[in-house]
């Protein structure tokens, strides 16, 4: 009994010091995936949660351009080894915590086996500060964007009402579900035009899911067609903060609610983030 209760002392610990990662990643570029993800994060601390926004776009980063920051450090810095990850955070507005990407990495796979280390072991330190750890990732189902996007807890998935969009999406779930058969998808539904047309749309790309895959997409939620969002990308401030009574932002505080008392459909005794972002690089073995 004594060595049970040890057992369950230190599975509340593990998971009190593992942050829940989540990948948000779109199909496309042009469907709001980097304004979700900066306001999805300012809404998670505003109902008391820790949380690290990483700016993954490694070729073209701008989280930095929708929060009006110019910080001195980024995650070049970290890869060059002259930084910790936890030493470029920068704070962004509405108590969010941000570790600014670096424009013009072409690949991952093309980093020197000490650099992938570098970033391996910042993303492992900052897993065991915070409760959450969002990535916002490049868009398209490059290296760069699936190896983040296959490695985290959960997938959010970004698309649009628009043909292409939907299309595009598919096309992300179907190759991080070829790296990983046990990737969990969310789904976010950004610019629809009423609710019912969001739920259309997630039952489209749920329906596609299984026909083709074999499995089920749930759906988190929808952000509506509001012009509050592009008047906070045009004056650099996140909209939640500058607007918060607009309908974007109650739409986006729903989905902080949901994700924060959701229970990740993960099986613990698993790797985590950190070991499956290592073998999507190929520095550990996937036995």
């Amino acid at each position: 009994m004594a060595d049970q209760a040890q057992r369950l002392r230190e599975f509340v610990r593990e998971r009190q010091s593992r942050a829940r990662v989540l990948a948000i990643t779109s199909g496309k570029g042009g469907v709001g995936k980097t304004n979700t993800s900066v306001n999805l994060a300012i809404a998670l601390v505003a109902q008391g949660s820790r949380t690290v926004l990483l700016d993954a776009d490694l070729g073209l980063a701008n989280v930095e351009v929708l929060l009006g920051l110019n910080s001195l450090y980024n995650l070049q810095h970290v890869i060059d080894g002259e930084k910790r990850l936890m030493q470029v955070l920068v704070k962004g507005p509405g108590g969010i915590d941000v570790i600014p990407g670096s424009s013009g990495i072409a690949k991952l796979a093309d980093l020197g086996p000490i650099a992938r280390q570098n970033v391996l072991n910042g993303l492992k330190e900052v897993q065991e500060e915070v409760d959450f750890v969002i990535i916002d990732t490049m868009a398209g189902i490059g290296q760069n964007a699936t190896a983040f996007a296959a490695a985290a807890d959960e997938v959010l998935l970004v698309t649009t009402p628009e043909p292409s969009s939907i299309v595009d999406a598919y096309a992300m779930v179907k190759t991080i579900h070829g790296m990983r058969d046990d990737a969990i998808f969310r789904v976010i539904v950004n610019m629809a035009a009423t609710p019912q047309q969001a739920n259309a749309v997630a039952a489209k790309l749920n329906k596609v899911a299984q026909q083709y895959l074999g499995r089920s997409l749930s759906y988190l939620g929808y952000i509506p067609r509001d012009p509050h969002v592009a008047q906070g990308v045009m004056q650099t401030y996140p909209f939640s903060l500058k607007f918060p009574n607009a309908p974007a932002t109650k739409c986006v505080e729903e989905l902080a609610r949901r994700i924060i008392h959701q229970r990740a459909e993960v099986d613990r005794g698993r790797p985590g983030f950190f070991k499956r972002f290592a073998q999507s690089l190929g520095l550990v073995s996937n036995g």
